[in-house]
């Protein structure tokens, strides 16, 4: 039985998908980069525990196993999917910073992976990519905000850039103007918000 969940770490570390990890006292954050999964298929059901194992499946593909540093609350997990990833929150049993987010399997053996295009990638292909799946993924709150911005500034004629540098950097974050004529001769002042 050993020697098969052996080689089944073996056969998935090769196939899954890459990931991250990231720690507050409270959470533990999975983070799957994934392409094209949706919400339906990452469902509570498909997040699986056994004992600190965990799997997360996208309707029959397991696209990440690994075995918790730590006891998890797992009836308060989360699942959040975007076009291009899945994200697993994880609470903590127990507040606490863990040593080793996800323990490492000694006993696996390491080896070569032999990719079908000999290892070369077209990253102008895979930018080109990245930044259009970045345009079409839907953002609220301050995400949708903040790109609102950079998508203005990115756009925008030196005057304009010039304008929205120095009337945001005088008035400390609480003006930002597009108008270097008007901007251009004279300091800008703070504004507080109405409501203060």
């Amino acid at each position: 039985m050993r020697e098969k969940v052996k080689s089944l770490y073996l056969h998935l570390d090769m196939s899954l998908p890459r990931h991250d990890l990231f720690q507050t006292d409270f959470l533990v954050t999975l983070t799957i980069f994934k392409k094209g999964c949706t919400l339906d298929d990452c469902k509570h059901p498909q997040v699986s525990f056994s004992s600190r194992q965990i799997t997360v499946r996208t309707g029959e593909d397991v696209i990440f196993v690994g075995e918790l540093g730590g006891e998890v609350k797992k009836d308060e997990i989360t699942v959040k999917v975007t076009p291009s990833k899945v994200e697993v929150g994880l609470p903590k049993e127990v507040a606490g910073r863990w040593n080793n987010l996800i323990e490492k399997k000694e006993e696996a053996e390491t080896s070569t992976v032999v990719r079908p295009d000999g290892g070369k990638k077209n990253w102008d292909k895979i930018e080109k990519e990245a930044v259009k799946e970045e345009e079409e993924e839907e953002t609220t709150g301050d995400a949708a905000v903040h790109k609102m911005f950079k998508k203005i500034y990115g756009d925008a004629n030196d005057d304009v850039k010039k304008a929205m540098m120095k009337s945001y950097q005088e008035s400390g974050g609480t003006v930002l103007s597009t108008n270097w004529a008007e901007i251009g001769s004279k300091k800008t002042e703070v504004k507080a918000p109405d409501k203060i």
